[in-house]
């Protein structure tokens, strides 16, 4: 009895040290979650705004004759899939390695030829598992993501598009809605697709550029791209904390809950312990007196 009583009191001990590591990270990853959240709005607008000027640029100019923009009915279909690199946020990598993996079953029916960039271990761990075609991994980006990072990957992105026969490289990434929402999601980055809806509604506006339409867009379409990409990584990250903070309040709520029924169970024990040792010293007085 008393053995057990000594290792419901070891467990109990655990648990509680368990607890206050999941409280910890919860107000780690909150933490973590503002900061990304006001990159994602800072950002935004930027990307929003480059896009407009291009639009606006684009009128005068012969963009949509980059080899960026070019439509290509042939050639390898690049998925460029983006999860964490640590783990203990629920099921945010599994389910976005699913999803990535179903998308590339689905380029194979259509015909196509898919092969992965991964951004992150979890992704790449299991798609290595699935011995699904990899090209490159980029790991321990999402760990502390860096501007400079995303613009590494962009970079890579665009060389190969434009040195080898490839009909479009598309992310896959969990998109953030909110602190509560975050949902699986695919964004094409080439060819370059640009969202002009709603433009028509806007006043007309003419404009005359120094220096040539052309100079301008050789500028702003670098911009543009890493514009998109880092939005892309930072709505993933955001998305992570959100996961993680959930997960490590529900590990903490569970953790109370299993502390309660360890302490039911303990209390049970030592009452049992107690009745059962003054049932002894009772039984014993009585035996003396006869």
């Amino acid at each position: 009895m008393s053995g057990n009583l000594i290792d419901l009191r070891r467990r109990i001990t655990t648990v509680k040290n368990t607890q206050k590591i999941t409280k910890a990270m919860k107000t780690v990853s909150a933490v973590k979650l503002r900061k990304s959240v006001m990159e994602i709005n800072r950002s935004r607008p930027i990307l929003d705004k480059l896009e407009y000027l291009i639009s606006q640029v684009n009128k005068s100019a012969e963009f949509r004759k980059s080899p960026l923009m070019k439509k290509r009915e042939d050639g390898e279909t690049i998925i460029v899939a983006i999860s964490a690199d640590k783990g203990l946020c629920g099921s945010f990598n599994s389910n976005l390695a699913k999803e990535a993996e179903l998308y590339y079953q689905k380029v194979i029916e259509e015909g196509g030829n898919p092969s992965f960039i991964t951004v992150g271990k979890k992704v790449n761990n299991f798609l290595t598992r699935k011995d699904l075609k990899i090209r490159k991994n980029f790991p321990d980006f999402m760990i502390k993501l860096k501007f400079a990072d995303s613009k590494k990957l962009t970079e890579y992105l665009k060389e190969i598009f434009l040195e080898e026969e490839i009909k479009e490289i598309k992310f896959v990434f969990t998109a953030f809605r909110s602190s509560s929402k975050q949902e699986i999601a695919d964004r094409s980055l080439f060819p370059i697709i640009l969202d002009l809806s709603g433009e028509e509604e806007k006043e007309e506006v003419e404009y005359i550029f120094e220096p040539e339409p052309e100079e301008i867009l050789d500028l702003l379409i670098p911009r543009f791209i890493n514009s998109i990409v880092f939005h892309t990584m930072l709505e993933s990250s955001a998305s992570e904390h959100a996961a993680r903070m959930v997960a490590m309040e529900l590990a903490t709520q569970n953790a109370s809950e299993m502390i309660h029924g360890l302490t039911l169970t303990m209390n049970k024990l030592r009452q049992a312990s107690i009745t059962n040792e003054l049932l002894e010293i009772i039984t014993a007085t009585e035996a003396l007196t006869n």
